[in-house]
């Protein structure tokens, strides 16, 4: 019989980004799609564009 492991390994997670828009304006949130509760979340303000941080 195989056992799966309780908390799956980082090659086995996929982590996803977006731009929401809340009640503090638009916030960019990282998350681990494996896992729950497992992000974190910014101000847009406080981002950069990627070219302009090259």
């Amino acid at each position: 019989m195989s056992q799966n492991p309780a908390t799956p390994t980082a090659a086995d997670c996929e982590v996803m980004a977006s731009v929401d828009d809340g009640d503090e304006g638009e916030q960019l949130i990282i998350a681990e799609l494996c896992r729950e509760d497992a992000y974190v979340s910014m101000s847009t303000e406080a981002t950069v564009v990627v070219t302009d941080w090259r």
